[in-house]
């Protein structure tokens, strides 16, 4: 079957859900190619997914994150600065192989644990009820920016040891550098180089006075040669865009469900345990990654009679796969009682989500402090006027306006 062209565009952000599942028909991998110029091959089925994301031909590179992204004039000033600043923060375990790979995620992995989650609970628990307690309910409040924002990078700013009043500051620089295959040239040169002014100091000044925080293990090790300094800068901005993307929109994604789904709104009032349940769903349905950062192929090899050849892009779409009818009984149907639940939204193989804990935790919390202090809660425009984030890697709402409780009567 001749594989189909997808060109990520407005119709595909409008509703990529139905995009999703046109591209069921047309075989499980395609060719793609993005506003930033980078082509390569879409993977969507269930079985192929897995198949790619565990390949040992199949692999990461600091290249593989930045894709075909580049400035006009490669030979410029600005071209030299972009490229040091992107490659900089993206020598981390995202970009990297094994053995590099094993090496970077091991300098991290101990502050995520579930002993480390179950120590971080109390501080979440906190957060979230200053930031309710920060609402208005006299007034429709965006809890994209008001909450589900603020509280999963307030979360990993106190992990790391970095002052929340960097919040918006790093909300900025994350949402260009979290996906680099739309964003321009421009911006990311400046998205990056503001993350390294952040970063770099805090680094430098834990290695004189060391706290227990996460950027002192990770200058610790710099220190002791465990990582380089690319290595510790691309680290510490990798928790700062993974720790916060997928659970903010993780939040905003299963609060538009329980808020234009009654039945499931009701049967979380009733028995708020399933809320665990509803957010795994969530995550099936509708991803907050709905597709995998780039991969390349390392040689040349067959995939579902495709000849892939060896530096072609590949990204497979975790939201197709979780809708795979081969797979996924009724995968239209929003059903937080299917078991098991085989969706591949933290993603598969060695690099299988380290904060997948952590983001389910952080959700339920938020979840179930929210809804048990406005029960009442609505949405206070169409949900067919809320518009998304132009992104390819990430699927968030822009804004998500709310009434916290009942208009009331003039």
């Amino acid at each position: 079957m001749q594989p189909r062209l997808v060109t990520f565009d407005e119709a595909y952000f409008a509703d990529p859900h139905r995009a999703a599942a046109e591209l069921a028909d047309d075989g499980p991998i395609n060719r793609f190619t993005s506003p930033s110029g980078t082509q390569g091959w879409l993977v969507t089925s269930y079985e192929l997914a897995r198949t790619v994301l565990a390949h040992p031909e199949v692999g990461k590179s600091p290249s593989a994150m930045l894709g075909a992204t580049s400035p006009i004039d490669p030979d410029s000033v600005a071209a030299k600065i972009q490229n040091a600043a992107t490659r900089a923060l993206n020598s981390h375990m995202l970009g990297a192989d094994p053995p590099e790979h094993a090496v970077l995620r091991a300098a991290v992995a101990e502050r995520f644990t579930p002993a480390a989650t179950a120590e971080i609970t109390p501080r979440i628990e906190e957060f979230t009820a200053q930031l309710i307690d920060a609402m208005d309910p006299a007034r429709p409040v965006d809890l994209v920016q008001d909450f589900a924002f603020p509280l999963p990078v307030g979360i990993i700013c106190d992990i790391l040891g970095l002052p929340r009043r960097h919040l918006r500051r790093i909300g900025h620089a994350s949402s260009v550098l979290s996906d680099l295959i739309v964003a321009s040239p421009i911006e990311q040169r400046g998205a990056a180089t503001d993350f390294m002014r952040l970063i770099l100091p805090y680094l430098a000044l834990r290695r004189f006075r060391p706290r227990d925080d996460l950027l002192t293990a990770i200058a610790a090790q710099h220190r002791n040669g465990v990582l380089d300094v690319s290595q510790s800068i691309s680290t510490v901005a990798l928790l700062l865009i993974a720790g916060h993307e997928t659970t903010s929109n993780l939040i905003i994604n299963t609060t538009l469900e329980l808020l234009t789904n009654p039945v499931e709104r009701e049967r979380i009032r009733l028995d708020p345990d399933r809320i665990g349940s509803v957010i795994d769903e969530t995550l099936r349905a509708d991803p907050p990654v709905p597709v995998t950062t780039l991969r390349e192929a390392k040689s040349d090899f067959d995939l579902a009679d495709q000849r892939i050849h060896r530096g072609d892009w590949i990204l497979v779409s975790l939201l197709a796969a979780n809708h795979d009818p081969a797979v996924i009984k009724d995968p239209a149907e929003f059903d937080p009682d299917r078991k098991p639940n085989r969706h591949l939204a933290f993603g598969h193989g060695i690099h299988y989500c380290l904060g997948a804990r952590l983001a389910r935790t952080e959700a339920r919390i938020a979840l179930t402090q929210l809804f048990e202090r406005y029960p009442n809660l609505t949405l206070a425009e169409p949900r067919e006027k809320l518009s998304w984030r132009q992104s390819v890697v990430f699927r968030r709402l822009q804004r998500l306006p709310v009434r916290l409780a009942p208009t009331p009567n003039p």
